[in-house]
């Protein structure tokens, strides 16, 4: 088998990025936007020793369970990968893909209850950041195709809202009027590199990330985002790095450097550098159901070990007799120091500065070995192997695992298993027509 090989296959299985597998003459062929059952001819893309990737290039005979895109844009950007199922098989395929990396990974095969779907399917997202580029003289803005840094020109995202499409539509007349130019990744020239967008509640946060330490044109897009009735803060970024990191920074030059939103009680103030789940409805049935979870167990000393700006210690702060939280990044620590005085927690949270990998079996001989909870959420790279062996060492009597990757997640539990058993694995659907599920574990001692 050779790249540029035409074949005509039988769509056996489902990958982990919810691609179709399909075999011929001993090779796995994974081929994107295809579905188990379906024949396609297809073209190969790319070899290696055991595995091959192949593109569609006609559907011979279509799954039940395929349906039309709503997106026109779909297959062309980066982003959807399975607008092309029925939502109820989108979620059969994601609790699959958690059980088959719990297999490879863990070497283990626990029960996987059913995605807790999200209430919105499509119009769910509170954030967007687009890439800003030139097309025939004017800035334009869109996504990139998947794996690529070639542009693809967006007229409307369906996940994201009429806010969305509002403040991209003012943008880019402002900057279409003062004729700006966009940044080149190859020449390093050019003032526009990206439009990042957040809505909180009834308010939005809008940032302009520029090549250039200065920008002189605040005013005129005050002026017309203004006309657009919602309230909002504007930032700017300066960055003039060659790097693919969107922002260092930003800076607010109309309206709150922070904008105050209430998360399940919690008030908490955001600004453009702060992390947030994508997905307001599925964010709080996760933090609901880790509350619960706290509160249903003998020990009520909770340890949030990537407790970021605090909001989650804040939210599970009613039921806990003490909450520590433990994040290296010092602003963080500031800000959640604030978040737990200003919601009237200064007495029960404690927050460290500093790794988990070190600090937790600290905390745990300080803690003389009273039972405790750990609350993991770790980026999507998983957790470092020095956190877990900080774990196995503190040995809290219970572990809350919040993952957005099954395979670090197994990865991960594969450390943990044999001093730890699987009470609960909970997937929710954080990212409705994407490949992408967060899940919820529960370990207990043994």
């Amino acid at each position: 088998m050779q790249k540029g090989d035409v074949l005509e296959v039988l769509i056996e299985s489902t990958g982990m990025d919810g691609e179709g597998v399909a075999k011929c003459d001993g090779m796995v062929i994974f081929i994107p936007f295809t579905l188990v059952g379906e024949i396609v001819k297809c073209e190969i893309t790319f070899v290696k020793k055991s595995f091959a990737k192949a593109k569609v290039i006609k559907l011979l005979k279509g799954a039940e369970e395929r349906v039309q895109p709503l997106c026109p844009h779909f297959r062309k950007c980066g982003g959807c990968d399975m607008q092309h199922i029925a939502y109820e098989k989108q979620l059969q395929i994601k609790a699959q893909n958690i059980e088959n990396c719990f297999a490879k990974y863990a070497g283990i095969k626990p029960i996987v209850n059913p995605v807790i779907p999200s209430k919105d399917i499509y119009y769910y997202r509170n954030k967007a950041q687009f890439p800003l580029f030139e097309n025939n003289g004017k800035v334009c803005l869109g996504f990139y195709k998947e794996n690529t840094h070639e542009f693809v020109k967006i007229e409307k995202c369906y996940l994201l809202s009429e806010w969305c499409d509002k403040f991209c539509t003012a943008f880019l007349k402002v900057a279409n009027e003062l004729k700006l130019s966009c940044y080149n990744e190859k020449t390093h020239k050019g003032l526009l590199r990206h439009l990042v967008l957040r809505k909180l509640n009834e308010k939005v946060s809008i940032t302009i990330v520029v090549n250039s330490n200065k920008f002189n044109y605040t005013d005129k897009f005050i002026k017309e985002l203004s006309k657009i009735g919602i309230k909002f803060s504007f930032y700017v970024s300066y960055n003039t790095k060659q790097t693919n990191l969107i922002m260092y920074n930003a800076n607010v030059l109309y309206g709150d450097n922070d904008i105050q939103t209430e998360i399940l009680g919690v008030k908490t103030f955001v600004n453009p550098m702060s992390f947030m789940q994508i997905n307001d409805y599925v964010r709080d049935l996760i933090y609901l159901k880790t509350k619960e979870l706290v509160a249903t167990s003998k020990s009520k000393i909770v340890v949030d070990s990537y407790s970021g700006v605090g909001v989650l210690t804040n939210i599970i702060a009613d039921i806990a007799d003490k909450v520590y939280g433990i994040e290296i990044v010092p602003e963080a620590i500031a800000n959640a120091n604030q978040l737990a005085k200003i919601n009237g927690n200064e007495n029960k949270i404690i927050n460290i500065c500093g790794d988990s990998a070190v600090e937790l079996p600290k905390l745990a001989e300080q803690l003389n070995n009273t039972d405790f909870i750990t609350i993991l959420d770790p980026p999507r790279k998983g957790c470092d192997t020095k956190v877990l062996e900080g774990l196995l060492k503190a040995q809290p009597s219970k572990i809350i695992y919040i993952s957005c990757n099954p395979a670090t997640l197994a990865r991960d539990i594969s450390i943990l298993k044999d001093t730890y058993n699987i009470s609960l694995i909970q997937p929710y659907d954080l990212f409705p027509q994407t490949s992408h599920v967060e899940s919820l574990v529960c370990l207990e001692r043994k």
